[in-house]
């Protein structure tokens, strides 16, 4: 029994015990173009689109992972070079809003990006077993790049992963749930286990801290050397002196865009849908046409959490996945 078992990976937890044994990828062909999941209902926001690896290696095998898992046949030869997952603010999968049970403990995930979570534990890491299958956000799984499994937060959202042995640190994108074994509290990526450098040891003690959209904000900040002033957030400009004053955030209104469509007809029978069903919904509604696209928009809303309630609320009658967009200008 090794220390890197974390009793999670890819999979749908009602389907927990087939999936433990069905789950599998070739190990030895690289996944750089997903296969695209399967047609639902309702489908997840499109995820940032991955980095490509150019040139592989043979992977070292050993290390810590539970029975046929590992690391596979083949990694990027530049796998010490691939950056952080780049943080940003996407509306949450409604599905994994729900509180679940699973191997006898009960979760219940945060609904709210800006629910600030930070917590010191142990990781462990997960490969080849999951590598090509689906995670709990539909998506596909990809050991070569940055992301992470955890119970409770928001799919998708970003963390800030740091390994306390040695203070390396990387940003993931929490796309999958687990892991499910007690005394762990994230699942990594092999990619990013590996970056934080705990592959041979199976897990480590790790502080995750979820970057929340002002956490976000303050990160592509200090990455574009910009200055800013929010609540209690500032940032200084990277070269410029400290008599300066900064440059306080502007403060747009926030949309759900449920519908983009080429026929203004077809807008407005989406428009007609959610008045029929939601009065107060549908009186917030309304049609932007711009370049021939025609869109529908809800809102607007003062803050993230109150766009994603309203997402969560809206796609319960009217099958659409909602979209948050900011920076709009409507007339």
């Amino acid at each position: 029994m090794n220390t890197g078992f974390s009793g999670s990976g890819v999979f749908q937890i009602t389907l927990w015990a087939s999936l433990l044994f069905g789950l599998a990828a070739c190990s030895s062909v690289p996944l750089d173009t997903p296969a695209p999941p399967q047609k639902t209902a309702s489908r997840p926001a499109s995820p940032p689109p991955a980095v490509k690896h150019e040139q592989w290696e043979t992977a070292p095998q050993g290390g810590g992972y539970y029975l046929d898992d590992g690391p596979g046949d083949l990694r990027p030869a530049n796998l010490h070079e691939l950056p952080s997952a780049e943080p940003q603010v996407e509306p949450i999968a409604i599905r994994n809003t729900r509180p679940y049970t699973v191997m006898g403990q009960s979760f219940e995930p945060q609904t709210s990006l800006e629910e600030p979570y930070r917590e010191k534990g142990r990781a462990s890491w997960y490969g080849r077993k999951f590598h090509g299958a689906k995670t709990a956000n539909g998506e596909i799984y990809d050991m070569h790049q940055m992301t992470a499994a955890h119970p409770t937060l928001p799919l998708p959202s970003y963390a800030k992963v740091t390994n306390q042995a040695n203070g390396k640190s990387v940003i993931v994108r929490v796309n999958d749930r687990g892991p499910f074994l007690r005394g762990r509290i994230i699942d990594l990526s092999y990619a990013a286990a590996y970056q934080l450098d705990y592959i041979k040891q199976g897990s480590a003690e790790v502080l995750v801290e979820k970057m929340t959209p002002e956490a976000i904000t303050q990160f592509h900040a200090e990455k574009n050397g910009i200055q800013m002033a929010s609540n209690n957030l500032s940032v200084a400009r990277v070269g410029l002196a400290s008599n300066v004053a900064p440059v306080p955030i502007k403060r747009t209104p926030l949309y759900l865009q449920i519908g983009a469509f080429g026929s203004k007809s077809n807008a407005e029978a989406l428009l007609t849908q959610v008045s029929s069903n939601h009065e107060s919904f549908g009186k917030a509604s309304q049609i932007l046409s711009e370049s021939g696209v025609h869109r529908v928009l809800v809102g607007p809303f003062a803050s993230i959490d109150q766009a994603n309630e309203a997402a969560i609320e809206l796609s319960a009658f009217v099958s659409v996945q909602p979209v948050i967009k900011q920076d709009l200008i409507l007339p």
